[in-house]
Protein backbone atom coordinates (compact mmCIF):
# COMPACT_ATOMS: atom_id res chain seq x y z
CA UNK A 1 0.00 0.00 0.00
CA UNK A 2 1.32 3.50 -1.01
CA UNK A 3 1.85 5.17 1.85
CA UNK A 4 0.33 9.01 2.83
CA UNK A 5 3.06 11.55 1.75
CA UNK A 6 1.30 13.82 4.01
CA UNK A 7 1.78 11.62 6.73
CA UNK A 8 5.48 10.95 5.88
CA UNK A 9 5.46 15.08 5.78
CA UNK A 10 4.06 14.68 9.04
CA UNK A 11 6.51 12.25 10.31
CA UNK A 12 9.20 13.43 8.93
CA UNK A 13 8.97 16.70 10.62
CA UNK A 14 12.06 17.93 12.84
CA UNK A 15 10.85 21.38 14.50
CA UNK A 16 14.14 23.31 16.35
CA UNK A 17 14.42 26.38 18.13
CA UNK A 18 16.15 28.75 15.69
CA UNK A 19 15.68 32.35 17.24
CA UNK A 20 13.68 34.62 19.00
CA UNK A 21 12.22 37.95 17.97
CA UNK A 22 9.49 40.20 18.34
CA UNK A 23 5.87 39.75 16.71
CA UNK A 24 6.31 42.86 14.72
CA UNK A 25 10.10 41.76 13.32
CA UNK A 26 8.83 37.88 12.78
CA UNK A 27 5.11 38.57 11.37
CA UNK A 28 4.53 42.27 10.95
CA UNK A 29 2.44 43.45 13.67
CA UNK A 30 1.81 46.87 13.84
CA UNK A 31 0.37 49.07 16.68
CA UNK A 32 -2.73 48.44 18.19
CA UNK A 33 -2.51 45.37 16.18
CA UNK A 34 -3.12 42.04 18.16
CA UNK A 35 -3.54 37.78 18.09
CA UNK A 36 -5.47 35.96 19.96
CA UNK A 37 -6.47 32.16 20.23
CA UNK A 38 -8.79 30.25 19.12
CA UNK A 39 -11.30 30.97 15.66
CA UNK A 40 -11.83 34.80 14.73
CA UNK A 41 -13.74 36.54 17.83
CA UNK A 42 -18.29 36.81 17.10
CA UNK A 43 -17.31 40.80 18.15
CA UNK A 44 -13.94 42.17 18.64
CA UNK A 45 -15.33 44.90 19.86
CA UNK A 46 -17.17 42.52 22.98
CA UNK A 47 -14.49 40.31 23.60
CA UNK A 48 -14.78 37.92 26.64
CA UNK A 49 -13.57 39.64 29.87
CA UNK A 50 -10.67 37.88 30.69
CA UNK A 51 -9.51 38.16 26.99
CA UNK A 52 -10.39 42.10 27.55
CA UNK A 53 -8.02 41.97 30.95
CA UNK A 54 -5.13 40.33 28.88
CA UNK A 55 -5.98 42.81 25.81
CA UNK A 56 -6.12 46.27 29.03
CA UNK A 57 -2.93 44.72 30.62
CA UNK A 58 -1.01 44.10 27.27
CA UNK A 59 -2.11 48.03 26.03
CA UNK A 60 -0.95 49.35 29.39
CA UNK A 61 2.40 47.35 28.92
CA UNK A 62 2.93 48.56 25.48
CA UNK A 63 2.38 51.94 26.36
CA UNK A 64 -1.04 52.30 24.27
CA UNK A 65 -2.99 53.49 27.07
CA UNK A 66 -2.11 55.24 30.30
CA UNK A 67 -4.74 53.54 32.50
CA UNK A 68 -7.49 50.74 32.32
CA UNK A 69 -10.29 53.01 30.97
CA UNK A 70 -8.15 54.41 27.99
CA UNK A 71 -7.16 50.85 26.97
CA UNK A 72 -10.85 49.41 27.38
CA UNK A 73 -12.05 52.40 25.29
CA UNK A 74 -9.27 51.18 22.54
CA UNK A 75 -11.24 48.03 22.61
CA UNK A 76 -14.85 49.04 22.51
CA UNK A 77 -14.45 51.81 19.85
CA UNK A 78 -12.46 49.26 17.31
CA UNK A 79 -8.96 50.80 17.45
CA UNK A 80 -7.65 47.67 18.07
CA UNK A 81 -7.59 45.33 15.30
CA UNK A 82 -7.68 41.45 16.78
CA UNK A 83 -6.97 38.22 14.63
CA UNK A 84 -6.67 34.58 15.47
CA UNK A 85 -3.15 33.54 15.80
CA UNK A 86 -2.88 30.27 14.19
CA UNK A 87 -3.79 32.69 10.85
CA UNK A 88 -0.18 33.92 10.89
CA UNK A 89 1.86 30.72 11.86
CA UNK A 90 1.44 31.46 15.50
CA UNK A 91 -0.01 29.61 18.88
CA UNK A 92 -1.26 31.68 21.63
CA UNK A 93 -2.07 29.93 24.85
CA UNK A 94 -5.40 30.52 27.03
CA UNK A 95 -5.79 34.31 26.97
CA UNK A 96 -2.64 35.32 25.70
CA UNK A 97 -2.67 38.38 22.91
CA UNK A 98 0.19 39.09 21.13
CA UNK A 99 1.31 42.61 20.31
CA UNK A 100 4.15 43.74 18.26
CA UNK A 101 6.70 44.10 20.84
CA UNK A 102 5.92 40.42 22.42
CA UNK A 103 8.74 38.16 22.15
CA UNK A 104 8.41 34.92 19.95
CA UNK A 105 9.86 31.48 19.72
CA UNK A 106 10.97 30.91 16.26
CA UNK A 107 10.60 27.29 15.42
CA UNK A 108 11.82 25.86 11.97
CA UNK A 109 12.03 22.50 10.14
CA UNK A 110 15.99 21.38 10.33
CA UNK A 111 15.60 19.97 6.99
CA UNK A 112 13.53 22.79 5.12
CA UNK A 113 13.30 26.21 4.99
CA UNK A 114 10.30 26.31 3.93
CA UNK A 115 8.35 26.19 7.32
CA UNK A 116 8.44 28.54 10.55
CA UNK A 117 5.98 28.71 13.86
CA UNK A 118 5.86 30.81 16.77
CA UNK A 119 4.71 30.90 20.03
CA UNK A 120 4.87 33.68 22.57
CA UNK A 121 8.07 33.35 24.70
CA UNK A 122 6.38 32.98 28.68
CA UNK A 123 7.23 34.87 31.74
CA UNK A 124 9.58 32.83 34.48
CA UNK A 125 8.78 32.29 38.05
CA UNK A 126 5.02 33.48 37.60
CA UNK A 127 1.68 33.77 35.11
CA UNK A 128 1.56 36.48 32.68
CA UNK A 129 -1.21 37.49 30.50
CA UNK A 130 -2.65 34.08 29.54
CA UNK A 131 -4.65 34.20 32.82
CA UNK A 132 -6.73 36.64 31.38
CA UNK A 133 -6.66 38.65 35.25
CA UNK A 134 -5.88 42.40 35.54
CA UNK A 135 -2.75 41.20 37.78
CA UNK A 136 -0.81 44.51 37.21
CA UNK A 137 2.54 42.59 39.42
CA UNK A 138 2.64 41.19 35.71
CA UNK A 139 4.32 44.26 34.20
CA UNK A 140 7.84 43.67 36.44
CA UNK A 141 7.30 40.29 34.68
CA UNK A 142 6.89 41.49 31.08
CA UNK A 143 9.87 43.58 31.91
CA UNK A 144 12.26 40.76 32.98
CA UNK A 145 10.66 38.55 29.67
CA UNK A 146 11.91 40.84 27.70
CA UNK A 147 14.84 42.54 28.88
CA UNK A 148 16.36 39.29 30.75
CA UNK A 149 14.92 36.09 29.29
CA UNK A 150 14.62 36.59 25.73
CA UNK A 151 18.22 38.01 25.41
CA UNK A 152 19.30 35.02 26.96
CA UNK A 153 17.75 32.60 25.17
CA UNK A 154 19.05 34.63 21.92
CA UNK A 155 22.95 34.71 23.30
CA UNK A 156 22.59 30.95 23.53
CA UNK A 157 20.98 30.04 20.24
CA UNK A 158 23.74 32.52 18.82
CA UNK A 159 26.82 30.35 20.72
CA UNK A 160 25.62 27.00 19.60
CA UNK A 161 22.91 27.31 17.16
CA UNK A 162 19.79 25.47 16.92
CA UNK A 163 18.43 24.09 19.43
CA UNK A 164 16.33 20.33 18.70
CA UNK A 165 13.03 20.13 19.77
CA UNK A 166 12.13 16.54 19.88
CA UNK A 167 15.16 14.89 21.90
CA UNK A 168 13.48 17.36 24.74
CA UNK A 169 10.02 16.17 24.28
CA UNK A 170 10.95 12.51 24.27
CA UNK A 171 12.87 13.22 27.90
CA UNK A 172 9.53 14.78 29.15
CA UNK A 173 7.40 11.39 27.73
CA UNK A 174 9.77 9.36 29.11
CA UNK A 175 9.26 10.64 32.81
CA UNK A 176 5.10 11.02 32.71
CA UNK A 177 5.05 13.90 30.64
CA UNK A 178 1.66 14.19 28.28
CA UNK A 179 3.30 17.36 26.39
CA UNK A 180 0.38 19.87 27.59
CA UNK A 181 -0.63 19.93 30.99
CA UNK A 182 2.53 18.53 32.46
CA UNK A 183 5.82 19.22 30.52
CA UNK A 184 7.99 18.85 33.47
CA UNK A 185 10.47 16.32 32.35
CA UNK A 186 11.19 18.26 29.09
CA UNK A 187 11.31 21.76 31.29
CA UNK A 188 13.87 20.37 33.00
CA UNK A 189 15.77 18.90 30.61
CA UNK A 190 15.63 22.16 28.55
CA UNK A 191 16.86 23.86 31.98
CA UNK A 192 19.49 20.91 32.17
CA UNK A 193 20.64 21.91 28.36
CA UNK A 194 20.82 25.96 29.41
CA UNK A 195 22.76 25.17 32.61
CA UNK A 196 25.64 22.89 31.02
CA UNK A 197 26.38 25.33 27.67
CA UNK A 198 24.87 28.94 28.46
CA UNK A 199 23.56 30.69 31.55
CA UNK A 200 22.95 29.29 35.05
CA UNK A 201 20.47 32.23 36.09
CA UNK A 202 18.23 31.62 32.58
CA UNK A 203 18.52 27.71 33.71
CA UNK A 204 17.11 28.57 37.22
CA UNK A 205 14.48 30.53 35.87
CA UNK A 206 13.06 28.03 33.89
CA UNK A 207 13.59 25.07 35.90
CA UNK A 208 11.43 27.22 38.05
CA UNK A 209 8.59 27.70 35.74
CA UNK A 210 7.38 24.00 35.67
CA UNK A 211 5.62 25.07 32.10
CA UNK A 212 7.93 27.39 30.27
CA UNK A 213 8.53 24.54 27.61
CA UNK A 214 4.68 24.36 26.74
CA UNK A 215 4.54 27.40 24.21
CA UNK A 216 7.75 26.01 22.93
CA UNK A 217 6.27 22.99 22.24
CA UNK A 218 3.08 24.44 20.89
CA UNK A 219 5.30 26.36 18.40
CA UNK A 220 6.47 22.99 17.38
CA UNK A 221 3.69 21.07 17.22
CA UNK A 222 1.99 23.68 15.08
CA UNK A 223 5.02 23.19 12.53
CA UNK A 224 4.63 19.61 12.09
CA UNK A 225 0.83 19.91 11.58
CA UNK A 226 1.50 22.70 9.09
CA UNK A 227 4.10 20.12 7.49
CA UNK A 228 0.97 18.25 6.42
CA UNK A 229 -1.41 20.81 4.92
CA UNK A 230 -2.66 20.63 1.74
CA UNK A 231 -1.38 16.98 1.36
CA UNK A 232 -3.23 14.10 0.58
CA UNK A 233 -5.10 13.67 3.88
CA UNK A 234 -7.78 16.17 3.73
CA UNK A 235 -9.38 15.28 6.70
CA UNK A 236 -6.24 15.96 9.32
CA UNK A 237 -6.96 18.24 11.84
CA UNK A 238 -4.01 21.35 11.37
CA UNK A 239 -5.07 23.86 13.63
CA UNK A 240 -7.27 24.05 16.76
CA UNK A 241 -8.46 25.93 19.74
CA UNK A 242 -10.90 28.26 21.59
CA UNK A 243 -10.97 31.66 22.32
CA UNK A 244 -13.54 31.54 25.41
CA UNK A 245 -16.60 31.90 23.40
CA UNK A 246 -15.95 29.49 20.34
CA UNK A 247 -13.92 26.46 20.14
CA UNK A 248 -12.82 25.49 16.13
CA UNK A 249 -10.71 23.33 14.12
CA UNK A 250 -9.34 23.45 10.52
CA UNK A 251 -8.37 20.61 7.93
CA UNK A 252 -5.67 20.18 6.25
CA UNK A 253 -7.75 20.80 3.07
CA UNK A 254 -8.56 24.18 3.80
CA UNK A 255 -6.70 25.34 6.71
CA UNK A 256 -7.70 28.97 6.62
CA UNK A 257 -11.65 27.63 7.07
CA UNK A 258 -12.72 27.05 10.91
CA UNK A 259 -15.68 24.88 11.73
CA UNK A 260 -16.41 26.09 15.23
CA UNK A 261 -19.41 25.81 18.04
CA UNK A 262 -19.52 27.28 21.27
CA UNK A 263 -17.16 26.46 23.77
CA UNK A 264 -18.44 25.66 27.05
CA UNK A 265 -16.09 25.80 29.94
CA UNK A 266 -13.79 22.34 30.54
CA UNK A 267 -13.92 19.81 33.39
CA UNK A 268 -11.44 19.20 36.35
CA UNK A 269 -10.78 20.20 39.68
CA UNK A 270 -10.83 23.83 41.23
CA UNK A 271 -8.30 25.59 43.19
CA UNK A 272 -8.90 25.81 46.68
CA UNK A 273 -9.98 28.86 46.94
CA UNK A 274 -12.50 29.00 43.83
CA UNK A 275 -16.08 28.16 44.96
CA UNK A 276 -17.83 25.37 43.25
CA UNK A 277 -20.22 27.14 41.75
CA UNK A 278 -17.85 30.09 40.36
CA UNK A 279 -18.71 30.52 36.47
CA UNK A 280 -15.61 29.51 34.52
CA UNK A 281 -14.93 31.08 31.15
CA UNK A 282 -15.09 28.27 27.88
CA UNK A 283 -12.47 26.70 26.21
CA UNK A 284 -9.58 28.93 25.55
CA UNK A 285 -5.88 28.52 23.99
CA UNK A 286 -4.08 27.11 20.46
CA UNK A 287 -2.63 24.40 23.21
CA UNK A 288 -5.22 22.34 21.81
CA UNK A 289 -3.04 21.59 18.60
CA UNK A 290 -0.82 19.70 20.84
CA UNK A 291 -3.79 17.33 21.63
CA UNK A 292 -4.98 16.98 17.96
CA UNK A 293 -1.16 16.09 17.33
CA UNK A 294 -1.42 13.10 19.45
CA UNK A 295 -0.14 13.86 22.96
CA UNK A 296 -1.90 15.85 25.88
CA UNK A 297 -5.40 14.30 26.14
CA UNK A 298 -3.94 10.70 24.28
CA UNK A 299 -1.31 10.49 26.40
CA UNK A 300 -3.11 10.58 29.48
CA UNK A 301 -2.36 6.60 30.40
CA UNK A 302 0.79 7.28 29.96
CA UNK A 303 1.07 10.49 32.02
CA UNK A 304 -0.28 9.49 35.72
CA UNK A 305 0.25 13.17 37.42
CA UNK A 306 -2.37 14.57 35.21
CA UNK A 307 -4.44 11.62 35.21
CA UNK A 308 -4.75 10.82 38.57
CA UNK A 309 -5.62 14.84 38.98
CA UNK A 310 -8.44 14.41 36.29
CA UNK A 311 -9.29 11.32 36.37
CA UNK A 312 -13.03 11.36 38.91
CA UNK A 313 -14.22 14.07 36.15
CA UNK A 314 -13.40 11.69 33.07
CA UNK A 315 -16.55 10.42 31.10
CA UNK A 316 -17.57 6.85 32.34
CA UNK A 317 -15.76 4.58 31.19
CA UNK A 318 -12.71 6.49 30.82
CA UNK A 319 -11.70 6.68 27.31
CA UNK A 320 -9.40 4.03 26.63
CA UNK A 321 -6.16 4.44 24.91
CA UNK A 322 -6.64 6.24 21.80
CA UNK A 323 -3.94 4.57 19.07
CA UNK A 324 -7.09 3.41 17.08
CA UNK A 325 -7.73 6.91 15.81
CA UNK A 326 -4.11 8.09 15.49
CA UNK A 327 -2.54 7.72 12.24
CA UNK A 328 1.18 7.98 11.59
CA UNK A 329 3.23 5.94 14.18
CA UNK A 330 6.31 8.06 15.01
CA UNK A 331 9.56 5.80 15.09
CA UNK A 332 11.39 7.83 17.28
CA UNK A 333 9.28 8.32 20.18
CA UNK A 334 8.60 5.70 22.75
CA UNK A 335 6.27 2.99 21.56
CA UNK A 336 6.76 4.47 18.14
CA UNK A 337 3.45 6.68 19.33
CA UNK A 338 1.51 7.73 16.77
CA UNK A 339 0.69 11.27 15.17
CA UNK A 340 -2.26 13.24 13.51
CA UNK A 341 -5.77 12.98 13.77
CA UNK A 342 -8.27 12.37 10.89
CA UNK A 343 -11.49 13.93 11.54
CA UNK A 344 -13.65 10.99 9.14
CA UNK A 345 -12.08 8.59 11.77
CA UNK A 346 -13.16 9.98 14.88
CA UNK A 347 -16.81 10.41 13.48
CA UNK A 348 -16.93 6.75 12.10
CA UNK A 349 -15.89 5.72 15.68
CA UNK A 350 -17.67 8.39 17.34
CA UNK A 351 -15.18 9.63 19.72
CA UNK A 352 -14.02 13.50 20.77
CA UNK A 353 -10.37 13.83 21.56
CA UNK A 354 -9.47 14.73 25.52
CA UNK A 355 -7.73 17.85 25.17
CA UNK A 356 -6.08 19.13 28.35
CA UNK A 357 -7.19 22.77 29.31
CA UNK A 358 -6.38 25.03 32.16
CA UNK A 359 -9.57 26.13 34.04
CA UNK A 360 -10.03 30.07 33.51
CA UNK A 361 -12.30 32.04 35.48
CA UNK A 362 -15.08 33.84 33.56
CA UNK A 363 -15.63 37.63 35.65
CA UNK A 364 -11.58 38.43 33.70
CA UNK A 365 -10.83 39.33 37.31
CA UNK A 366 -9.60 35.90 39.18
CA UNK A 367 -7.70 34.41 36.70
CA UNK A 368 -6.63 30.60 37.16
CA UNK A 369 -9.35 28.69 38.38
CA UNK A 370 -8.04 24.75 38.00
CA UNK A 371 -6.95 22.53 35.66
CA UNK A 372 -9.04 20.14 33.69
CA UNK A 373 -10.04 18.42 30.14
CA UNK A 374 -12.15 19.92 27.48
CA UNK A 375 -14.52 17.64 24.85
CA UNK A 376 -16.27 19.26 21.37
CA UNK A 377 -19.13 18.31 20.82
CA UNK A 378 -18.86 15.31 17.82
CA UNK A 379 -21.49 17.83 16.42
CA UNK A 380 -18.72 19.62 15.34
CA UNK A 381 -16.28 16.71 13.88
CA UNK A 382 -19.58 15.83 12.10
CA UNK A 383 -19.77 19.55 10.47
CA UNK A 384 -15.92 19.41 10.00
CA UNK A 385 -16.24 16.00 8.10
CA UNK A 386 -19.32 17.17 6.03
CA UNK A 387 -16.92 20.11 4.36
CA UNK A 388 -14.46 17.27 3.03
CA UNK A 389 -14.36 16.91 -0.93
CA UNK A 390 -15.78 14.06 -2.29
Amino acid sequence: MKRSSALQALVAARPQLTGVSTAGSALGLKKYELLHAGPPLLNPCEPPPPLKSSIVMTCLYEGWADDPSEAEALVFNGTLRLRPAQSLGCAAPLFTVISSGTPLFEVADEESSQFRSYAPVSTVRGADTRMGARDFSLMARLQIRDTQVTPALQRMLDSFGPLALWPLAIEGLNRGDDLHSRTTGSNDALSHFIRTYSDSQLADDISATPLFFLTLWMAAAQLILRAAEGGDVAGLITRAGGNGEQFGIALAQAPDQWITCKASPPKGPLLPHIATDWPLAGAVGDSAIIDFLGFGGQRLHHAPEPFNAIKSYLPTPVPAECKDYLLAPQPILPDHWPLGINVADLVAKQRSPIVMLALVAADGLTGLAGRGFYQAPLALFEAAAATLKR
